[in-house]
């Protein structure tokens, strides 16, 4: 009877999600992807990557993000598709996706390949300096600084690789990409860097949440397996009191 209800309380916690459920989760791995597609196809180091297949990847993602929500909603009305299996797995792209972007950037300030500003915009007065050129000069003036910077980004998506420090990584790294949104809107970066971080941002807003979401339902799970076993032990304790009479 126990192994019956706490079967129950599972399939009442894994249950079909709506439509709305499934696209969101969709569209989040998508934009991680996109962000990723993207970061690659700006590296300048992969000739067999060319611009033209990193946008036809890009576009490939997008729609596969709006249709197969609906695809999988027809699948999981008539019983053909674990739908379980399919949100471990899409969730799994949205960590690895957010884990390797992020940490790409941390090595590359680690490598100093970022806040390079090139003598000839240096050598420009402040008031004739972008806004972009300004902040790239301010972070690398001081190496030490952007190694802190490095190491919240490669620690953070580190953390993403593990079940039990996903929080701990989600958290940081929401805290990290929202202040750099924010710099890149207010300090008028380039379009490529503001929209990498709009799309992280996201990414790793939904990917917290979800997590959030995850250790709720498993403290409720577990809650309610504790009031079972002490709903069944109290059965089992009146029956033999009531034997005994």
């Amino acid at each position: 009877m126990e192994s019956n209800l706490l079967c129950i309380i599972f399939d009442k916690k894994m249950a079909s999600t709506s439509l709305l459920k499934k696209i969101g989760i969709c569209f989040t791995a998508g934009l991680t992807t996109i962000a990723l597609l993207l970061i690659l196809g700006n590296s300048g180091t992969l000739t067999w990557f060319p611009p033209v297949m990193v946008f036809s990847l890009v576009g490939i993602c997008f729609l596969s993000s709006l249709v197969f929500p609906f695809i999988w909603q027809r699948q999981e009305k008539y019983q053909k598709i674990n739908s379980e299996k399919v949100y471990a797995f899409i969730f799994g792209i949205i960590r690895y996706t957010i884990a390797f972007n992020l940490a790409t950037f941390g090595w590359k300030k680690l490598l100093g390949l970022q806040f390079v500003v090139p003598t000839e915009i240096s050598d420009k007065p402040m008031n004739q300096q972008s806004g972009e050129w300004l902040t790239w000069y301010y972070f690398g003036h001081s190496f030490a600084f952007g190694v802190i910077l490095s190491i919240i980004q490669i620690g953070g998506s580190f953390l993403l690789l593990f079940r039990k420090a996903l929080l701990l990584g989600a958290i940081i790294l929401f805290a990290f990409m929202l202040n750099l949104t924010l710099i890149n809107i207010f300090y008028q970066m380039n379009a490529g860097a503001l929209l990498q971080s709009v799309l992280l941002l996201i990414g790793i807003a939904y990917f917290r949440n979800c997590t959030f979401l995850i250790i709720y339902n498993l403290f409720e799970i577990s809650y309610e397996i504790v009031s079972i076993n002490c709903l069944t032990n109290n059965n089992v304790l009146l029956t033999s009191v009531l034997l005994q009479v």
